[in-house]
């Protein structure tokens, strides 16, 4: 007997196309590992503590020729924002990593990003060697600027304890979390004086609308302005995502703090009941609700799932694994494969089987024609244009691997992404990946993007 599995998905397992093809070349290979080059480090205070980097065009830093050392790169096709992935980069002689610049309307820097420990990419490290790390950083900073620091404790997204300082024109603040696991972040975000002075809040839902393109030419209706955040390769793509709808918004909240609040881990993703769940305690701190649009097999985001929900699922999953027999069957296409049944057999009420099993070998076309019959198809493109025309995003959790999609860094597994629009004449939706520049907008036909869907949410702001 085939259990069907219906618990919360663990979006982004990280299947890395990569590392499955490495895993299976390890095997065979016999020759010593080559060892990695020794890259010369590179320092970075020389850009990071100039003024005037604040009245640099962001496209200027990006073409100037020291940036070769540098390796900064567009992160999107709006080019608002660069980023390295730190590799050698020194801070007043101190490790650090991934840098990001952000640039403001006008195409100016207004804001590097800094990390120099997050637990996605470094791995767990103690607490001493964390605390270590932070307090060589504040002491660095404080005689590199002959100032002290401003100390604030508190709650935003995550507990923070941030360090502030501010010295020609900027503002140095330096920012770590750690929570009952254990260490979670370092980061130095540095901004002018004018902007840190700023603060920051939520837009409100009419503003949004101002966003919302509307291309005659083409039919594309797609949200436009939507930040990319690169989650690199770790499976942080829950993380990412909704960081992105949150920075969209108008906040500073990023994938790590999201990492935190979902218990996220760079290998084994996000579990999205975990993830809702997390959200739905932080909305007043991100003035924010969580609504669930759409889910398959139903139930899979609620933390008290019970069993007659459970068993409703199951009996969905199962009515469409029957119809698509049904109709493989008269159409020459692939059968399921049911233990101790003939080909193109039904499911009978004790049998069930697994959606990885279903998907893993049935005919797609075939199953996109069953999906597409459904009445919560029309129900699930309806909700996309609502919140779409509201210049709410949507987030997308799905199945990877059902539909050939070329240049995707992972080829298999539970995946989430930002649909940003859709096209009613064509039938398709568009949407984001947050996996840097090339993967902004792209299109899928909505059949398809339908059929590999486990849900889709919005996180829309509460005014």
């Amino acid at each position: 007997m085939y259990k069907f599995f219906i618990s919360s998905v663990c979006i982004c397992g990280l299947l890395l196309s990569g590392v499955a093809d490495a895993q299976k070349k390890k095997k065979k290979q016999t020759k010593k590992r080559v060892p990695e080059k020794v890259v010369n480090p590179v320092e970075i205070k020389p850009f990071v503590f100039d003024r005037a980097l604040w009245q640099t065009k962001i496209s200027d830093f990006e073409k100037h020729p020291v940036n070769k050392k540098f390796g900064f790169k567009w992160q999107s096709a709006a080019m608002s924002s660069l980023r390295s992935v730190g590799k050698g980069f020194k801070m007043l002689g101190i490790n650090a990593g991934e840098t990001v610049l952000i640039s403001d309307d006008e195409g100016y820097v207004r804001g590097v990003s800094i990390s120099f420990y997050n637990r996605g990419d470094n791995g767990v490290i103690a607490m001493d060697q964390f605390s270590g790390l932070a307090g060589k950083l504040r002491s660095a900073l404080s005689e590199e600027l002959s100032v002290q620091p401003r100390k604030l404790e508190g709650k935003g997204t995550v507990n923070l304890i941030s360090n502030t300082w501010e010295s020609n024109g900027s503002a140095f603040q330096l920012e770590q979390s750690s929570s009952r696991s254990g260490a979670e972040f370092l980061r130095l975000r540095v901004m002018s004086s004018k902007m840190a002075g700023r603060g920051e809040s939520t837009a409100n839902r009419a503003s949004l609308r101002a966003n919302v393109v509307r291309d005659k030419s083409s039919g594309d209706i797609y949200i436009d302005n939507i930040p990319m955040i690169d989650q690199g390769k770790k499976g942080y793509c829950a993380c990412a995502s909704a960081a992105r709808i949150y920075q969209y918004y108008g906040r500073t909240t990023d994938q790590h703090e999201i990492a935190q609040l979902a218990g996220s881990s760079a290998s084994g993703g996000t579990s999205l009941r975990e993830m809702v769940g997390s959200l739905k305690k932080v909305t007043s701190q991100l003035n924010s609700r969580v609504n669930i649009l759409y889910e398959y097999p139903k139930g899979m985001s609620d933390s008290n799932l019970d069993y007659r929900t459970y068993q409703n699922g199951v009996k969905e999953m199962m009515r469409d694994v029957n119809s698509y027999q049904q109709l493989a069957k008269k159409m020459g296409k692939k059968s399921i494969p049911i233990k101790g049944e003939k080909a193109y057999a039904r499911v009978s009420s004790k049998q069930h089987i697994s959606l990885s099993h279903f998907t893993g070998n049935c005919d797609p076309e075939t199953f996109r024609t069953v999906m597409m019959e459904k009445n919560s198809f029309s129900r699930f493109l309806s909700k996309i244009k609502e919140y779409i025309d509201q210049g709410v995003p949507v987030g997308w959790c799905l199945q990877l691997g059902l539909f050939p999609e070329p240049g995707l860094p992972q080829a298999r597994g539970g995946h989430m992404r930002l649909i940003i629009g859709y096209n009613s004449e064509k039938k398709e939706l568009i949407y984001s990946d947050s996996w840097g520049r090339g993967h902004g907008k792209k299109t899928m036909d909505a059949g398809k993007a339908f059929s590999m869907t486990n849900a889709i949410l919005v996180l829309p702001p509460t005014k």
